[in-house]
């Protein structure tokens, strides 16, 4: 089976640097044929950072620019229309909840107005925060909030990262009621799974389903470095799906999502 990791990071930090070569090494391992890669203020990784870690391969990692709306280092919006026009970049990735915005506010509209225009994917952290990380807050990065995003930008692609962990079923209400926002289950997983996980995992998946959510609009993702790709990828293979659903969430939703074929 062919797969895309929706859902990874490229890291700086001193005494925690994971930088491409390590991943791509744990994409041999676990049989994936692309990720896509995020960087960020978070993971001291800058977006030209993570352009050029990309082009040490090509064909494996394809990068996402990270948007943090109130710093001084962000990236200007022609900046980032020249690298989406140009092909550089594939999407957007932005950080709420761990930053004090929501998903609708003016102050990133420039931004998805960009994606949309590109029909490039708006992807958003959302659910639980790194408790590491002093000052995020909960309520910019609920899944409710990503309705008002999805009907005021009706043609923008919208990914709820997460599952919007711990409010799966919140998650599942706005992509099952916008027919342009779709959910990755990246990061569920800290390490190695274990049967406590599995169990965890599983009911996480039926309240998605139960919740009206098809197939069709999630996408495989690990969260790597937090997760083992290899193992994340034995746990959703495991999960109760058909062979439909395990294609369309490893590859074909990405594939087509994110304009690969």
């Amino acid at each position: 089976m062919k797969i895309i990791d929706c859902h990874t990071h490229i890291e700086k930090k001193i005494g925690r640097e994971r930088i491409a070569t390590e991943l791509v090494a744990g994409m041999k391992r676990a049989k994936i044929e692309k990720a896509f890669i995020y960087g960020g203020e978070m993971f001291n990784c800058s977006n030209e950072d993570l352009i050029r870690e990309a082009e040490k391969f090509k064909k494996e990692l394809l990068p996402i620019a990270s948007i943090s709306p109130f710093s001084a280092k962000k990236t200007s919006p022609k900046q980032i229309e020249a690298w989406l026009k140009e092909g550089t970049i594939y999407g957007l990735k932005f950080y709420t909840g761990y930053e004090h915005f929501y998903p609708a506010d003016e102050i990133i509209r420039p931004y998805l107005k960009l994606a949309e225009k590109y029909d490039r994917p708006a992807i958003f952290h959302s659910g639980d925060t790194w408790n590491q990380v002093v000052g995020a807050k909960l309520k910019y990065g609920h899944p409710l909030n990503f309705d008002d995003l999805a009907v005021d930008m009706p043609e923008l692609k919208i990914v709820i990262a997460h599952l919007g962990y711990p409010w799966v079923i919140d998650t599942a209400e706005v992509v099952y009621k916008n027919k342009n926002v779709f959910t990755d289950c990246s990061g569920l997983v800290c390490g190695t799974p274990d049967s406590d996980d599995k169990k965890i995992i599983k009911k996480l998946f039926d309240d998605y389903f139960q919740g009206g959510a098809p197939a069709e609009k999630m996408l495989f993702g690990t969260d790597w470095s937090l997760a083992d790709q290899k193992s994340y990828v034995k746990l959703i293979l495991g999960m109760p799906l058909s062979l439909k659903q395990k294609e369309q969430i490893f590859y074909n939703n990405a594939s087509k999502l994110f304009k690969l074929e």
